[in-house]
């Protein structure tokens, strides 16, 4: 008997190896991934546990232990998926309760001999989707820089305005983390993406500089939103516009001055459907490309730090 679900502490498949595979596994289970919490209101089974525990915080451990233990209570059966085993006291917790125990590998099945359990070797497959593939569209959009100060909002009207010009187009997300920045920022605003432009869109991970270089190089527009507006410290927007992209981002009256709507920049309050052409785009980055080192480069910050000038007291 399949499980009616599969309980987890790994949801995201844009962030955990262990949730992807969760997820697709699911999807040939035709049964749903659940969270720790949310099993908390399960009746019956059989379930399955999916767990790698190593990498759990200690609030998500405390979770875990809370969910075991309401399970075992309500006499509910499940089989335990193990990814790793450390041999910790709540990896033995399931293990105990557990019917039967599917073992990523044969080291985990060789730290569980002797238990007096069904151990069954198990394998993950790859998890690389074969129909998804990095495609190259008409109008190829890139968005990179941290992952919590992503605006759903002003994405939400970036896909209005795409759907107008009705072209086929890729939207690529890479992201990053500050070191104060919560993880779960980015699980709730990925799915909110997600859900917002569908087979368009694409994330690509944490890209190193490199990386970020080849994709900018294939980029027709940059895209980047702030709770505010640009600043002349935001350094994705600057670096993309040092490379030859055009920019759509936000602005308000703390915005560079030297940042001209249609001129080298696009503003998302201004801007319309046809800004998205060809024509419009190439400008755009050509004037961006000389007005950024002209206003915001290295040199002109180096002749700045170094100049005469009085310092107001």
């Amino acid at each position: 008997m399949k499980p009616r679900c599969i309980i987890t502490s790994h949801i995201n498949p844009h962030l955990s190896g262990v949730a992807k595979f969760n997820h697709i596994l699911g999807g040939f289970l035709k049964t749903p991934c659940i969270g720790m919490v949310e099993a908390l209101k399960l009746e019956c089974g059989p379930v399955l546990f999916s767990v790698k525990l190593n990498d759990n915080s200690p609030e998500e451990l405390a979770q875990v232990r809370i969910t075991v233990k309401a399970i075992k209570e309500k006499r509910i059966v499940f089989d335990v998926f193990f990814h790793t085993f450390s041999g910790n006291e709540l990896e033995y917790s399931l293990v105990e309760y557990s019917r039967r125990i599917f073992c990523a590998n044969a080291e985990i099945r060789h730290m569980l001999e002797g238990i007096n359990k069904p151990l069954l070797l198990g394998w993950c497959p790859g998890l690389l989707n074969d129909n998804v593939i990095l495609h190259e569209s008409k109008l190829n959009l890139f968005s990179f820089g941290m992952a919590h100060k992503l605006k759903v909002g002003y994405y939400k009207r970036l896909y209005k305005l795409l759907n107008k010009r009705n072209i086929e187009y890729t939207l690529w997300i890479s992201t990053a983390f500050h070191e104060k920045a919560n993880l779960g920022d980015f699980d709730l605003i990925s799915n909110e993406l997600g859900d917002i432009f569908g087979d368009h869109i694409c994330f690509l991970g944490f890209l190193s500089d490199e990386a970020v270089n080849f994709f900018l190089d294939r980029t027709h527009l940059f895209v980047a939103f702030f709770e505010k507006g640009v600043r002349s410290n935001n350094t994705s927007v600057l670096g993309a516009m040092k490379r030859g992209c055009s920019v759509l981002t936000n602005c308000d009256e703390y915005s560079p001055l030297w940042m001209k709507h249609r001129g080298n920049f696009l503003d998302i309050s201004r801007c319309s459907a046809e800004d998205f052409t060809p024509d419009v785009l190439k400008k755009v980055s050509l004037e961006a490309k000389a007005d950024v080192v002209k206003y915001s480069g290295w040199e002109a910050l180096a002749q700045l730090i170094t100049s005469k000038e009085r310092i107001n007291e």
